[in-house]
């Protein structure tokens, strides 16, 4: 009798008993939280062991056809102007003697090999070209950058090592035809020291070359490493998505005018994405990256004539759309959106048609052109290697944004 009431008297704690049911799947976690390379940047200072510096000299420089960058940066190289060659021809093994008369030997053999990657349209085509870089030559490559996130492509390829010789261009090239330093002062700092924005910087094995040039002809070049460089790299990343997506979407106004009228916009998307860089790329922008900002935009404004549009493209991987993929990769694993004004943005844009949905062309190269006239082949004539597919971002997000209606 005694067990019966027990029995009854347990029966209405009985449904605490039952495990509960799952609320949701596990979720991976895929944060990243910590770098070595910044604690193996601060033992080399102090035990002395930066490489050695090295000085600029004969080079190659590598473009897509008609790149104004690329054909001014071989112009200014000591002596007689750089080789340029496009996109897909064959890299010289060494270089001719005849033509660098002072040069010894080894410097003939181991030169930079400038690629200049300073506009969408180059980024798009550059997968093709380090395939085709031979090995013993990726070393000496020097990624000149101009606000694309080239780095998971790089990595792919194991070419963004901290040796590896990268480079942020803060230039222009003005109505004129000629090459314009955007660096410009805001003033002094607590201490006194002067502040400047938009300075250019490199980093890796052939910083100093880089520096060298530039500086040369009156451009300013930092000399840095590759944990401060990238913090840099990164900011011209983010101003280029921010500032052109504003712009886009206020009637395409002018990259100088986004800041001065459209502040608190740019502001309150620049936060939430510098949020986003910590918990995704572990990396925070350097103190004072919003004064910095808005002063590089004014320097757009070169003339009534030469005033810089803003222009967002769908089709890029490099830019808006690697922001908007940690969100919607941050959404699907059931977490926030970290940059949600971003993403609200694009969509809108993207289904307004203010964003150009067209693709950046995609270049593929002979994989053996002859070394006397190396040619360059669209991906999928005949003879040319098969080649992946351009991704249709713009195509991808109508999709989702069809999907979630």
């Amino acid at each position: 009798m005694a067990i019966i009431t027990t029995t009854i008297l347990l029966l209405p704690y009985a449904h605490g008993l039952v495990a509960p049911a799952p609320r949701r799947p596990a979720t991976q976690l895929d944060a990243v939280w910590s770098n070595e390379l910044a604690i193996r940047d601060y033992q080399n200072l102090l035990q002395g062991k930066a490489e050695a510096r090295r000085e600029d000299g004969p080079s190659v420089v590598l473009g897509l056809p008609g790149d104004a960058i690329a054909a001014k940066f071989a112009e200014m190289a000591p002596g007689a102007p750089d080789a340029v060659l496009a996109f897909g021809d064959a890299i010289p093994e060494t270089l001719d003697a005849a033509a660098y008369p002072g040069a010894d030997a080894e410097r003939l053999s181991e030169f930079p090999i400038y690629v200049c990657c300073t506009s969408p349209e180059a980024c798009a085509a550059l997968e093709p070209v380090l395939q085709t870089v031979p090995e013993g030559k990726k070393e000496d490559l020097v990624f000149l950058q101009k606000g694309d996130m080239l780095e998971d492509l790089l990595k792919r390829y194991g070419l963004c090592r901290e040796r590896q010789t990268q480079a942020v261009l803060y230039v222009g090239v003005n109505s004129y035809g000629k090459l314009e330093c955007d660096r410009v002062s805001i003033g002094d700092d607590a201490m006194g020291e002067p502040k400047f924005a938009a300075e250019t910087c490199a980093t890796g094995k052939w910083a100093g070359a880089v520096a060298d040039r530039l500086v040369r002809h009156k451009f300013h070049c930092g000399e840095q490493f590759y944990r401060d460089w990238r913090r840099n790299m990164i900011e011209l990343v983010v101003f280029e998505c921010v500032y052109n997506l504003v712009g886009v979407l206020h009637q395409k106004v002018p990259v100088s005018e986004v800041n001065k009228y459209f502040s608190q916009e740019t502001d309150d998307m620049l936060w939430q994405i510098q949020r986003a860089l910590r918990g995704h790329l572990a990396v925070t922008l350097l103190s004072g990256w919003e004064e910095r900002m808005a002063a590089y935009a004014e320097t757009q404004f070169r003339s009534k004539s030469d005033n810089r549009p803003t222009a967002a493209s769908a089709a890029s991987p490099f830019r808006n759309n690697f922001f908007y993929d940690i969100s919607r990769k941050a959404l699907e694993k059931d977490f926030p959106d970290p940059c949600p004004m971003h993403t609200e943005y694009w969509e809108y844009g993207c289904e307004k048609g203010l964003v150009d949905a067209g693709a950046p062309p995609v270049v593929g190269f002979v994989d053996a052109a002859p070394a006397g006239d190396p040619a360059p082949v669209v991906a999928g004539d005949a003879g040319a290697p098969a080649a992946a597919p351009p991704v249709d971002y713009a195509a991808q997000l109508r999709a989702q944004m069809a999907g979630g209606a």
